[in-house]
């Protein structure tokens, strides 16, 4: 797999399978694109990068939800490298939220980071991936296959993500650009965090669950993302790849 020349975008940046995916294209070549909101984390992915080929990358410390900022992310990539080939949609949060909360204020913040971020960066990258026939990977959980109590908003938006996939996936197959789905199972990231979890409380919960299903490494789920991106399969197209261990069938 060869990514040399080419451009890649990579949400979610700063850590877990952002990371990992931005490390292993750099490895493979990449010129990249990096965003994420914490600038220390950000730095150490971008010099873990650079060390792997040579190449500084453009990093953006963005919260993406806040206006303008997906149009600072297309057009500060192309004012760098005046081509983009890959958008990896790997930024998300997981909030906890139902019906019985008092206002709508977590499923909204779910919408932005979950689904609008994505729909806005794809549309704004389109004119450039057209011109490259480039391709898109969006990253969503497993969960949205499974009803559970308490985390209603991110349930939904992760099932948004994936109807997108594939809608996005037939309209722009005649255009060459292709729009794939990498399904995770359980990831060891620090997306609990965002559920005021702490370090040692969540070493304590995956080495529980570890006890019934694999959990997956940061860096296994980036294999599949660097895959899925590569030329190796041209025409994989609105598929939805789980690499989950078979959690998805408990």
């Amino acid at each position: 797999m060869d990514f040399s020349n080419k451009v890649v975008i990579v949400t979610g940046a700063s850590s877990g399978i952002g990371a990992a995916s931005a490390i292993l294209f750099a490895k493979h070549g990449a010129k990249l694109t990096l965003i994420g909101r914490d600038e220390q984390r950000l730095k150490k992915t971008a010099d873990k990068c650079q060390e792997a080929n040579g190449l500084t990358p453009l990093c953006l410390r963005l919260d993406l939800t806040a206006n303008g900022s997906c149009a600072t992310v297309i057009t500060k990539t192309v004012a760098q490298y005046q081509r983009i080939d890959v958008l990896v949609n790997c930024a998300a949060k997981m909030l906890m939220g139902s019906l019985f909360d008092d206002s709508i204020d977590t499923f909204d913040e779910m919408i932005d980071i979950n689904l609008r971020v994505p729909y806005k960066l794809t549309y704004l990258a389109l004119p450039y991936l057209v011109k490259t026939k480039g391709n898109i990977v969006n990253l969503h959980a497993t969960k949205y296959t499974k009803v559970i109590h308490g985390f209603l908003p991110y349930t939904v938006t992760k099932a948004g993500l994936e109807r997108f996939t594939r809608t996005a996936a037939v309209e722009l197959a005649s255009e060459g650009v292709r729009v794939n789905a990498v399904q995770p199972g359980l990831t060891r990231t620090n997306i609990l965090t965002n559920l005021a979890i702490g370090e040692d409380e969540m070493q304590y919960v995956y080495d529980l669950l570890s006890k019934k299903r694999k959990i997956l490494d940061p860096e296994e789920v980036a294999k599949m993302v660097v895959f899925v991106a590569s030329e190796v399969c041209p025409s994989l197209n609105g598929s939805d790849i789980g690499l989950t261990g078979a959690s998805s069938f408990m």
